[in-house]
């Protein structure tokens, strides 16, 4: 076993991952209550609001499922117990590659299933130490988000929706757009995207008469789309 397994899968370290992942099952599961308790405040119609849960649940699924390739990666170097935690706070394997990445390089090493504990440590610090920006800023300005949002949309609250609904169409279409313009060097990308919108279409298309391709439509597409990307790989 490498020097540095020994420390990232130490009971140890299982004990303090499992009280990160517990923290955040607990403040989940409050934020859910609190949520729900504001419903029946605002005098929500609740078959909605259960039937935007379980449409949220179900399209949670592709992007879950989504990381499970590249968190293995994590696991090899990272150790299982580090990669759980960090997937469970944060669930961005692209930032926690890249942020243990530039820590082991720093400390004169390299991200891989062989290092020295000092460059181990290094790659633990440097995701840990990155997110702090975010915790700071949902502290301080998280209860004042209300401020934010008269100030976005002129105090017509009736824009907001249209202005959070144009935030994300913007940030897929970049992300989309992204993989397509790459199609000369990484086609993969580009076919598994545009196949994926090709599907969503068509299951729009048919939600009408079979109410169940709304919930499921997004998984479908991404699933689809990575499977027609697979061809070109």
């Amino acid at each position: 076993m490498s020097e540095h397994l020994q420390f990232a899968n130490h009971p140890l370290m299982y004990i303090v991952s499992g009280i990160g992942i517990a923290l955040v099952l607990v403040q989940g599961t409050y934020i859910l209550r609190k949520a729900m308790k504001a419903t029946k405040e605002l005098n929500m119609d609740q078959k909605r609001v259960k039937k935007g849960l379980r449409v949220a649940a179900m399209a949670s699924i592709g992007p879950a499922l989504g990381i499970v390739g590249s968190i293995l990666s994590l696991i090899v170097s990272l150790g299982a117990p580090v990669s759980a935690l960090r997937m469970s706070i944060i669930g961005g394997t692209n930032y926690e590659t890249m942020a243990a990445t530039f820590g082991a390089q720093a400390a004169g090493g390299e991200l891989s299933p062989m290092m020295d504990p000092t460059v181990y440590a290094n790659a633990l610090w440097t995701p840990a130490l990155g997110v702090i920006p975010w915790l700071v800023v949902t502290f301080f300005f998280g209860h004042r988000m209300n401020i934010i949002n008269d100030f976005m949309t002129g105090g017509r609250k009736a824009l907001l929706p249209a202005v959070s609904v144009g935030a994300m169409l913007g940030s897929f279409a970049y992300f989309v757009m992204n993989n397509v313009v790459k199609i000369t060097i990484n086609p993969s990308y580009a076919v598994a995207s545009l196949s994926a919108l090709v599907i969503m279409i068509i299951c729009q298309k048919f939600s009408d008469k079979y109410e169940w391709l709304k919930s499921w439509s997004l998984t479908i597409a991404m699933f689809a789309g990575a499977m027609f990307g697979m061809f070109f790989v």
